[in-house]
């Protein structure tokens, strides 16, 4: 109700502070009679309505309908860049802009023709974002955490934010944006396939945070119990399910990504036709074992033992126990959203998908083997009913892919797969 009077009161008193220069103390009483939103709220994962409030208060600049339950999407610009030399980590003491602008170092991204951008696999782009935070988040107490997008991971994309003054990937802490110019940047770098990115499409997501995140954790037998349905692990834990499942009336285990010499790039946005993942994805279906061999730089999509469904209050972090198990490296499945898992078929939960490659050598991963860790953190207040549903496939590709057909058959004996 303040904020929605704050305009008429000021031309009700018929001055404005930067034309009239008021005395600063009648001013210090105009702010204290009008209020902060942020004075009210408890330290946590900030909802949409605290981040919108954000926005009107003009310490968070969104141009674009990108605020979720509990989280923000980060989208692009069309300032874009190939690294030359490869990725160039934050330094911290000067604004990534000065980096890019370095020729030696970076190189200026056209469009293609049709008005979007090809990025090559294994090769490094930097895109400036188009949201932007203000200095005043310093004072505030604002903190952030971003991970990509779980459309994008399935792609084997990495996705990680770059905060002007921070000297590390993917967070800013509240002190240290003080003095910032508040500028986001995304690198990103696809590993296994070409694809396309197009301007004002998100590619990744930030969660906000009132207060300090680690001050915010929860954890319990309780919470763990409420989170983890029908689940003896109660330690916040993940496994993997190593258990055939039936898609197209075939078994697998695991999905293994393959690419053709004639892949073309992958749309990173949705659109009309979808690629067919016949053609670029392999069955992986384990014997009685019930073990995986996860080759060398392979790409595999696999899910969790575990089925989870998260409360209204509650928002999650999921990180691999450890960045690599043997000669294995995990991609963690990124952020959980309050009422993930909340089905429409009964079932109580979902499961988290994991994204897994192979590294150096090769690795036999065993059924259940622990793969991730969950942080769990307190909403400062609760996020608003999702209205987003999830099926009952459990081993699920990225969205940037179409269907599997209703009914497969096996193509060889490597995986390959088509529709009858």
């Amino acid at each position: 109700m303040i904020s929605a009077i704050r305009p008429n009161l000021s031309l009700l008193l018929g001055w404005r502070r930067s034309e009239y220069h008021l005395p600063y103390a009648i001013c210090e009483f105009s702010g204290y009679l009008m209020g902060k939103p942020w004075e009210n709220w408890i330290p946590g994962v900030l909802s949409k309505g605290q981040m919108q409030a954000l926005v009107d208060e003009a310490v968070l600049f969104v141009p674009n309908d990108t605020i979720g339950a509990a989280s923000l999407d980060l989208t692009l610009t069309a300032e874009a860049y190939k690294m030359k030399r490869g990725s160039v980590k934050p330094g911290g003491d000067k604004r990534f802009s000065a980096l890019l602008k370095n020729k030696d170092l970076a190189e200026k991204l056209p469009a293609s023709p049709e008005g979007f951008f090809v990025l090559g696999s294994k090769e490094t782009y930097v895109f400036e974002v188009a949201e932007r935070l203000d200095s005043a988040f310093a004072e505030i107490g604002i903190y952030g955490q971003a991970t990509a997008k779980s459309s994008v991971g399935r792609m084997d994309v990495l996705a990680r934010l770059i905060v002007d003054g921070m000297d590390k990937y993917e967070n800013f802490d509240a002190p240290n944006l003080k003095g910032q110019s508040g500028q986001m940047y995304l690198e990103i770098t696809p590993f296994t396939f070409p694809v396309a990115v197009q301007v004002g499409k998100p590619l990744s997501q930030l969660r906000l945070f009132y207060g300090r995140p680690k001050d915010v954790e929860i954890s319990s037998p309780e919470i763990f119990r409420t989170v983890f349905r029908d689940s003896a692990n109660c330690d916040g834990s993940l496994s993997v399910d190593l258990e055939n499942t039936l898609i197209g009336g075939l078994e697998t285990a695991a999905f293994r990504a393959t690419v053709g010499a004639s892949c073309a790039p992958i749309k990173l946005w949705e659109s009309g036709s979808l690629p067919n993942p016949c053609e670029s994805w392999k069955f992986v279906k384990t014997g009685k074992d019930r073990r995986l061999r996860i080759e060398n730089d392979q790409f595999y999509i696999l899910r969790s033992k575990e089925k989870i469904r998260v409360p209204a209050g509650v928002a999650i972090y999921c990180r691999a126990s450890d960045e690599t198990i043997g000669e294995m490296r995990i991609h963690y499945a990124g952020f959980v959203h309050p009422h993930f898992g909340i089905r429409d078929d009964g079932a109580k939960g979902t499961p988290l998908i994991f994204e897994v490659r192979g590294h150096q050598v090769d690795v036999n991963l065993r059924n259940g083997e622990r793969m991730a860790n969950l942080t769990l953190y307190r909403m400062s207040e609760d996020a608003e009913p999702d209205k987003t549903t999830y099926g009952k496939q459990t081993l699920k590709l990225s969205g940037f892919f179409g269907d599997w057909p209703q009914e497969l058959r096996e193509v060889g004996s490597d995986g390959t797969v088509e529709a009858v």
